[in-house]
Parts: C-alpha cells; sequence; structure tokens
C-alpha cells in the first residue's frame, strides 16, 4: 500500500517512503538510491531514511558499519487467505501465458528463419522458369525422334548426349527445387499447393510434364 504523502514532504522522500512500502523489505540507503535509478542520490537517501526512522515512519536497524531501513510492518495491508490464493492464481496464470508465448517465440524464429535461409520469390520464379523451358525443350526433341524420323548417327548421339546432359541438370534442380519446398514446408502454416498458385510457381504435374518420359523409363 503506498504511503500516503503529507503536506510539506518532499518528491523525494514520497518517493522512498512509497518504495520502502511497496518492496515491504530491508534496504541501505546505496540500495535504495540504486533501487530509485538516481532519483535520489545516496546522500540524500541516507538523510530521508534517518529523517523518515526518526519520525518513527519507518524502522532503521544497524547491520555491522551499515544501517538498513524497512517499512513499519503496521502499515503493509496482510491479504486475506482467500486473497493469497486468488494472487496465486494469477501468478500461475501469468507464468503459463509467459510459456506459451516463449513457446511462439521460438516458433515463430524458427519460421523466420527458414524463410531467411530459402530463396527469394523473384529467385525461385526465375530457376523454375528456366528448368521449365528445359524440360519443354528435350520434350520436343523426344517427340521429334519418336516421329520415326531418319537422323544420321551422328546427330542421335549428339541428341542423346545433350539428352542426357539436360536429364542431368533437370534431376539437379528438381532435388534443388524439392530441398527449398521442403525446408519451407517445416514452417509454412497453409499449404505448399497455395503458396505456389499465390507465386507463380508451376509443377512439373501443373504442366503436365510426364516425368517417367522426360527421364526415360
Amino acid at each position: 500500500m503506498p504511503a500516503k504523502k503529507s503536506k510539506g514532504v518532499s518528491e523525494e522522500e514520497s518517493a522512498v517512503l512509497d518504495y520502502l512500502v511497496k518492496a515491504n523489505r530491508p534496504y541501505s540507503a546505496n540500495d535504495i538510491s540504486s533501487q530509485l535509478h538516481g532519483k535520489v542520490s545516496p546522500n540524500q537517501a541516507k538523510k530521508i531514511l534517518n529523517d523518515l526512522a526518526d519520525d518513527g515512519r519507518i524502522q532503521r536497524k544497524a547491520n555491522g558499519k551499515q544501517q538498513i531501513f524497512y517499512a513499519n510492518q503496521s502499515e503493509i495491508e496482510v491479504p486475506s487467505i482467500e486473497e493469497a490464493e486468488e494472487e496465486e492464481e494469477k501468478i500461475k496464470e501469468l507464468e503459463e501465458r509467459v510459456e506459451a508465448l516463449k513457446s511462439n517465440n521460438k516458433s515463430l524464429a524458427g519460421r523466420l528463419q527458414g524463410l531467411n535461409s530459402a530463396l527469394t520469390d523473384d529467385q525461385m520464379r526465375e530457376r523454375i522458369s528456366k528448368l521449365s523451358n528445359e524440360i519443354k525443350e528435350n520434350d520436343e526433341r523426344l517427340e521429334h525422334l519418336r516421329s520415326g524420323e531418319v537422323i544420321s548417327p551422328e546427330e542421335k548421339a549428339k541428341i542423346e548426349t545433350e539428352h542426357a546432359a539436360m536429364l542431368k541438370h533437370w534431376k539437379a534442380r528438381k532435388r534443388m527445387f524439392k530441398n527449398i519446398s521442403d525446408a519451407i514446408s517445416e514452417n509454412y502454416p497453409g499449404k505448399m499447393k497455395d503458396l505456389f498458385a499465390d507465386i507463380g510457381v508451376e509443377t512439373d504435374e501443373d504442366v503436365g510434364a510426364d516425368t517417367a518420359i522426360i527421364a526415360g523409363k
């Protein structure tokens, strides 16, 4: 219970008395000055505390060479059992809220870290577009081969070599995209399909690419 400010009492004296009553524990003059964040200097605190003790408004006790001061216990409002239990319940609820907030903060920090380490939307679009173009070119070459048109052994060997190289790149980039997608999905709250739609990503399935044919299966 804050101490009442009497007529003629300075702001510093009122602050010291109020703090002692609220804290309800012994303090030295240096402690009070520190706890009030320099609102009163150690010398001011010492004088105010001694004046309050001389007036009987607080208690004073010698502790070796140092004096400590504490509030009169008669001025401390002692809560009832019901009030104490109610306060304990409030404290428990607050502690639970703090733990929940800590857990949520940890989860958000993990999501932020995952997003920061992932490619930007523009980088993803660029890689996917390039990969889609390469797949389209390979599809056209394969279709040309399946049409039965006669080509020379040299041209066929060149096409097969280029196809194998492109297939290798396609697999590597598909794996890279999957790793990025998996990393984002671990912390993304929604469906990856919706995210792809929002940022304009088209998968092999979306464009109707036959991955079995591309892979030569």
